[in-house]
């Protein structure tokens, strides 16, 4: 980056050391940011994993009792099975943290299932894959949601960092040294004073 042409003045290091404060206090804030981001991520990351886990359970559960209606009913009996009514849209909200919108599912009452008319062969195995799979897609929205936020948080924490980043290692050291340069040229000026006012002494003597 190329350099500024200052001019050597009091006026210009009181400018150049304000902004230098100005810069210091923004990256402080930038930094404060930057961890609580970090902090928001970890505790999501450990709800994520929690949620992981039941998801997996839940996947695990389903599968082994689609199996086990597969086994007892067969391909066709169960395609030729009425579906279920699909319960309600999850009812997602929106909370903002240090600017970032973060989606959370709210917690809903878990309704009873809608009766269907059995057919003739009925058996635990087919109603009990049914129950199985639906517990498995509930779980689905709070996971899809943590995801999210997880990513936006990561997003704004991108940000930050470059912004920060930006501030230690291009403004601040730039600031440095415009204020070195003007701090120089003030010393050499009092230093030309100096000596003008010992010729003017010895002049005068």
């Amino acid at each position: 980056m190329p350099s500024r042409e200052l001019a050597p003045t009091r006026i210009a290091l009181l400018e150049l050391s304000e902004e230098r404060a100005t810069a210091r206090e923004g990256y402080a804030l930038l930094d404060e940011k930057r961890m609580l981001l970090a902090t928001r991520m970890l505790a999501l990351l450990a709800r994520h994993a929690e949620a992981c886990t039941r998801w997996k359970a839940a996947l695990a559960t389903a599968e082994a009792a689609l199996a086990a209606a597969f086994d007892r009913h067969g391909v066709h009996d169960l395609e030729l099975r009425p579906r279920g009514e699909a319960g309600p849209a999850p009812r997602v909200r929106e909370t903002r943290v240090l600017g970032v919108a973060l989606p959370e599912v709210e917690a809903r009452p878990a309704e009873a299932p809608h009766a269907v008319q059995p057919p003739l062969d009925d058996s635990p195995e087919a109603p009990g894959a049914a129950a199985a799979f639906r517990a498995l897609l509930e779980t689905a929205p709070a996971l899809a949601a943590l995801e999210c936020a997880l990513w936006r948080l990561a997003d704004e924490y991108r940000r930050t960092e470059r912004r920060a980043g930006a501030i230690e290692h291009l403004l601040l050291p730039e600031l440095e040294r415009d204020i070195a340069e003007v701090e120089a040229g003030l010393e050499a000026i009092d230093q030309e004073e100096a000596q003008r006012v010992r010729r003017a002494r010895h002049g005068a003597g």
